[in-house]
């Protein structure tokens, strides 16, 4: 069976990424933190587990590509555009590309928890085998993983994005489509200083 972790990045311009942290330690600092916390998101994976980047700006291809492409060393991983439109848009196309490319199996993530272990996708993996989705939720009423084995396009639509809503709303729409969830634990997001600093000794460089 192919397995695809979708990892979802921006090209780590100051200004662009991490803004809540940006607002207290500086552009500059957060965008140098944010490359850290990719960094590490990475070396956490699996792998046995092919990776897919769905990045953005399109324009920064080569950038982004020369970034990531060699790390960790071996790991092969493609690299896909992001969408235009809100994160439903993205995440929508997202999926439904990386399912085209032949994978059984998408767990889509980010760089904002450093939480995620091999185990995360052992469990998420055989979650799969019983159930039509697995979601990670975060501590901020988000979530910091979403599993799928097939897409599903409502789970994406008219979702209050970036709130505390964002976890009950998905879940309220993966239950109105009549998918059986189910649910890991609860890991912290870091969207903060307070967050970072909770979790800096945690990550490397």
């Amino acid at each position: 069976m192919r397995r695809a972790i979708l990892l979802f990045v921006k090209y780590p311009e100051p200004g662009r990424v991490k803004t809540r942290l940006a607002a207290t330690v500086g552009a500059e600092v957060a965008a140098r933190i944010y490359r850290r916390l990719v960094a590490a998101v990475i070396e956490s994976l699996p792998d046995e587990e092919e990776l897919v980047v769905a990045f953005d700006p399109p324009e920064k291809r080569a950038e982004i590509v020369a970034w990531l492409g060699a790390a960790p060393a071996g790991r092969r991983a493609v690299f896909l555009p992001q969408a235009e439109g809100d994160l439903g848009a993205r995440l929508e196309q997202a999926f439904a590309e990386t399912f085209a490319l032949g994978f059984e199996n998408v767990a889509v993530i980010g760089s904002d928890c450093i939480e995620l272990t091999p185990a995360t996708f052992a469990a998420t993996w055989q979650a799969l085998g019983s159930h039509d989705a697995v979601l990670g939720p975060s501590t901020d009423g988000g979530y910091y993983l979403l599993a799928l084995r097939e897409p599903c396009a409502a789970l994406f639509r008219d979702i209050a994005w970036s709130t505390d809503a964002v976890r009950a709303e998905t879940l309220a729409r993966a239950h109105a489509a009549g998918l059986r969830v189910q649910e890991l634990a609860a890991l912290p997001d870091i969207d903060t200083e307070a967050d970072w600093r909770r979790a800096e000794g945690k990550v490397e460089g």
